[in-house]
């Protein structure tokens, strides 16, 4: 027996026990629909079988006949893809999640002082064009749902937030409260709100965020001292000056969101800017086109802990959310679905988001099984590189069904039978068209080729 692949097994069995998804199964009522369907078994064929290429419920059935050496009618497949299956399956990310924060890795370097560093993104998944009801797409022809995460640099894995049709803004979907709390925030423009920023310094917690080209705060004072003939920013709006600005960097206390009818608002944070170069390198995202030169970040991390030109570095960590939203889309098949119904589309979205935590849970176990070695081994637990992993993970994910379901008894006999059924065609008593026209009495009264599929032998 392969011995890595029977220790992933067996991980997969510690991480989630039988007796385990059956009790979160019975707990969302989802095992009443249908007593005849084992819920371990069907967990883990509908997480493999909705992240492969072209992944579908015809694959989950296929998976489950072969796991269990049972047969099963589409039906009865298809009647666990309700509300009450996506509660499982955000039950179990979630539980996941929390087994991953019981055992955080501590931040080091700049990032040792917070708790951790959380990063919230989305992203938009194209659905087929009849689900434009329940999920309008970004244009009036297309559909699309979003999938709102947040990342933890402590434990390396994604948080679900939320799943909303692909118009519903960020700003709405990240709810703050005490899990902030000495931890770090890091947004981009889409979830920048003033009066979000300050329910994070409420609840303890710090934020950056990079702000809008055209913000406009109201400079209080600033932080530092310049010397010779220089514009004094205090009592000025922002974008009153930035354009006759010649320095480096701001760095400056600034009143936001004084125009908003918020009672949390107006409210003070600081202002940081560093100049950046016009070249190939500088991504510029915003839609409004700027009068001046300076990246705008707004923080409340204090200023003789953090200089003004570490707010960049601080803020390109977010490319590390950016790496889970294309290991979603690329490798767990979240870029595209042909599934209509709304409970479908959420149970696909988050079958994506499970496949990554799993992966994720697995890396680390993996990890802690190598520990360091020699060096240029293959077995040195670094080199092992997440996204190449979880690839490796979806391509031999058939292989993980297979040993768990030998693993637990299962036994996993029936693939044969699994084929030879799946290749009969269920209209097989129909005849077929070459034989209808080859064989078929005509009509005299047919007046187009289209209806020579009517011909029924004579």
């Amino acid at each position: 027996m392969d011995r890595w692949l029977n220790i992933l097994g067996q991980e997969l069995r510690y991480l989630l026990p039988p007796r385990s998804v059956r009790e979160h199964a019975r707990a969302t009522d989802l095992v009443e629909r249908d007593r005849f369907i084992d819920a371990f078994p069907f967990f883990w064929s509908f997480a493999v079988g909705t992240t492969q290429s072209n992944g579908s419920l015809a694959a989950v059935q296929d998976l489950y006949e072969a796991f269990t050496s049972d047969s099963v009618a589409y039906s009865s497949i298809q009647q666990w893809v309700t509300a009450d299956l996506v509660e499982l399956l955000a039950d179990i990310c979630g539980y996941i999640s929390v087994e991953f924060g019981r055992t955080e890795s501590a931040l080091e370097g700049r990032f040792e002082r917070f708790r951790d560093v959380f990063i919230s993104d989305g992203t938009i998944c194209t659905l087929s064009a009849e689900s434009f009801d329940k999920f309008p797409g970004l244009s009036d022809d297309h559909a699309g749902a979003k999938l709102h995460v947040i990342e933890s640099l402590a434990s390396r894995a994604p948080v679900f937030s939320s799943i909303t049709d692909a118009r519903t803004q960020e700003t709405t979907q990240l709810q703050i409260g005490d899990w902030v709390e000495d931890s770090l925030v890091l947004f981009d423009l889409g979830y920048l709100d003033y009066a979000r920023l300050a329910r994070i310094d409420r609840n303890g917690g710090w934020f950056v965020s990079r702000l809008n080209v055209d913000a406009n705060p109201e400079i209080i004072n600033e932080l530092r001292t310049w010397c010779g003939d220089t514009i004094d920013l205090e009592g000025t709006h922002l974008q009153e000056v930035l354009p006759d600005l010649y320095r480096q960097i701001i760095d400056a206390t600034g009143m936001v969101g004084a125009d908003q009818n918020d009672p949390h608002l107006p409210y003070d944070v600081r202002v940081v800017g560093v100049r950046h170069e016009d070249d190939e390198d500088d991504q510029r995202t915003e839609e409004v086109e700027a009068d001046h030169d300076y990246h705008l970040y707004a923080t409340n991390l204090p200023a003789d802990a953090f200089a003004p030109r570490e707010f960049a570095a601080l803020y390109s960590n977010r490319w590390s959310v950016e790496t889970v939203i294309d290991e979603l889309k690329s490798v767990f098949e979240l870029d595209e679905m042909l599934v209509r119904r709304e409970a479908a589309v959420e149970c696909f979205m988050m079958a994506a988001l499970l496949m990554v935590l799993v992966s994720r849970y697995l890396l680390r176990r993996v990890r802690a099984r190598l520990g360091p070695a020699s060096q240029r081994s293959v077995e040195e637990e670094d080199r092992i590189e997440p996204v190449r992993f979880s690839k490796r993970i979806q391509l031999f994910s058939g292989d993980l069904l297979r040993i768990l379901a030998e693993q637990l008894g299962y036994g996993w006999d029936g693939v044969g039978f699994v084929i030879i059924e799946g290749a009969i065609d269920p209209n097989v008593d129909r005849h077929a068209l070459t034989e209808r026209v080859a064989h078929g009495s005509v009509d005299p009264n047919l007046r187009n080729a289209g209806e020579l599929a009517t011909i029924r032998p004579g």
